[in-house]
């Protein structure tokens, strides 16, 4: 069965998450802290991760994304980082914190729903 992690403050964005792919027979997890992701993730094992930057207490999204890429245990976790902020420099730290993919907010489901089965695959 395929996992995934929703890493989100926001909790309508987190409820319409897990509505939309809940219905496609995964197993979902959520979490709206940082370091509480990180903990869910070395357990859980999610094969796609969708993690919020701006997140609350001491932990961003860039954070915790360098922290699952540098574990053995999470490294091949695919990370799509969620975010509001789509400068150029956001993108490039992103992907420079480890991110396997990103998506602007507001986004359409649609495009999500796909970068996600991009990793399932």
């Amino acid at each position: 069965m395929e996992k995934i992690l929703i890493v989100e403050d926001q909790l309508e964005v987190q409820k319409l998450l897990e509505m939309l792919l809940r219905g496609e027979g995964r197993q979902l997890q959520l979490t709206e802290s940082g370091e509480e992701a990180v903990k869910m993730a070395q357990e859980f094992l999610p094969d796609v991760i969708l993690l919020d930057v701006m997140l609350p207490g001491g932990m961003n999204g860039y954070e915790v994304a360098r922290i699952l890429k540098k574990d053995p245990a999470t490294v091949g976790c695919a990370i799509i980082i969620m975010t509001a902020k789509v400068q150029e420099e956001d993108k490039v730290e992103a992907f420079d914190a480890g991110a396997d993919d990103f998506i602007g907010k507001p986004f359409r489901m649609l495009d999500l729903k796909n970068k996600i089965a991009r990793f399932l695959e």
